[in-house]
């Protein structure tokens, strides 16, 4: 059987809104999703509105035993652990924090188990590379005789208008299924392995972590180690540098390939009544507005949108100035001479005040609605495929994409995983063939 008619076998770890799941379906890999944990009502009521109650499992991943995990014999484990433990404005106790208990569970049991998964995929925030919980994850999977390959990917590095920088590991066994289309690196790399087998041949580069000895990457010296390993990363064109977003966005060649945000926006019409409840209230955008990043529909980036996004001011996600013809500094420059101008008239005061209000209204600030900013995700919205059950507080539905993943990165790291390099060289061997008989004929 080739892995073109396989029908995959998944297990889908914390799997929220079922990124993990539209991500799959995407990969153009065939399979069935078994069963989806998470213990987020939340998030569970927005998956099965979308997939179906049939696959879901309201447990605690640390509470199900072994042999249930075993029972399924999933090929696939499709996992994005709680990111806290490891953001920079978390605690970053790593896997001393209680909410990456599930997480340490799957690691003990996997070399335990009879029935492992062929295929792993995880995803984490940028900084999950620096903790224990990495070297615990590299330590189980040298155990269960898996070759992996690290990334840091950015939606950006695929054409989406989106900052959200991110740690992959993909994971095989080898020995059942055969090696990547591309050797690993036993480094950590910036680019998605093309699945065509001449290009981004992996090149060597040290960063100080390899897969040869992994045996004690967990012990105290490992860790002691590891404060001051490089993150740097290899590049596609195989030169070093650490991943920086704003170094993609300055490159002309790269940044033209990131499409506008025009493409994404829902509401475009300020007069819209649908776009009240997205409007910057007015008590905000007088105090605070200065903190927000405001983008237009031209721009070709946005900033990671997270959970508290709508909620809180500094660096939750971009807003979106619908008037784009406004000078956005020049707008702010004014309206701050009239907040700030001196005097001891308590009326001219409040209407300087009033003044400034009516100045920063002119620009049109409001959030990017949750449509706006699943789609900037990659979810399925204009196919029609997901959507919010109108159940769903906005608030709610915020907090739930903020803890999602990019569906379309994903995608195609998952295509790369699941294909193995077997199977390409067949398919170039046969290119290859035709080729030549058409030559000779």
């Amino acid at each position: 059987m080739t892995e073109e008619t396989h029908q995959f076998r998944v297990l889908e770890f914390y799997s929220g809104i079922g990124g993990m799941h539209y991500a799959f379906d995407a990969s153009g890999h065939k399979g069935q999703i078994l069963k989806a944990f998470d213990i987020n009502t939340t998030a569970n009521e927005v998956y099965a509105h979308n997939h179906g109650k049939k696959q879901l499992a309201q447990r605690n991943i640390e509470a199900v035993p072994i042999e249930f995990y075993d029972k399924q014999e999933a090929d696939v484990w499709l996992m994005s652990p709680p990111c806290q433990p490891y953001t920079r404005t978390g605690n970053q106790e790593g896997s001393k924090d209680n909410r990456a208990k599930s997480f340490l569970y799957l690691m003990d049991i996997l070399p335990k188990m009879t029935h492992p998964p062929n295929y792993i995929l995880l995803e984490n925030v940028k900084g999950f590379e620096e903790s224990d919980s990495r070297d615990l994850l590299v330590e189980a999977l040298a155990a269960s005789g898996y070759a992996f390959q690290e990334l840091l990917i950015t939606p950006l590095q695929i054409g989406i208008p989106n900052s959200r920088m991110r740690y992959y590991c993909l994971a095989r066994r080898t020995e059942k299924v055969g090696s990547f289309v591309h050797p690993v690196t036993g480094t950590l790399i910036g680019y998605i392995p093309s699945l065509d087998l001449e290009q981004n041949e992996a090149k060597e580069f040290v960063d100080g972590r390899r897969q040869g000895d992994l045996s004690g990457l967990s012990t105290p010296a490992a860790k002691r180690r590891r404060t001051s390993i490089s993150t740097t990363t290899l590049t596609k064109d195989g030169a070093t540098s650490k991943p920086d977003e704003e170094t993609i966005l300055a490159d002309p060649t790269l940044a033209h390939r990131v499409e506008a945000l025009d493409k994404f926006i829902e509401f475009k019409d300020t007069e819209d009544e649908r776009m009240k409840k997205y409007m910057i209230p007015d008590k905000v955008l007088l105090k605070y507005g200065r903190l927000f990043d405001i983008v237009k529909q031209s721009t070709r980036r946005s900033c990671c949108f997270t959970k508290g996004y709508h909620h809180f001011v500094e660096s939750t996600g971009s807003i979106l100035q619908m008037v784009h013809e406004k000078d956005t500094a020049t707008t702010f420059d004014e309206a701050e001479v009239l907040k700030t101008a001196e005097t001891s008239d308590e009326a001219e005061k409040s209407e300087n005040q009033a003044k400034a209000l009516t100045l920063l209204r002119t620009l049109g600030l409001r959030y990017f609605t949750e449509n706006e900013v699943a789609q900037l995700m990659g979810f399925p919205i204009l196919e029609g495929k997901f959507s919010f059950p109108a159940t769903t507080s906005l608030k709610q539905r915020y907090r739930v994409l903020g803890n999602s993943i990019n569906v379309k990165v994903v995608s195609q790291l998952v295509q790369y995983l699941l294909t193995s390099a077997t199977s390409e060289s067949t398919k170039a061997d046969s290119t290859k063939e035709e080729g030549t008989a058409t030559e000779t004929k």
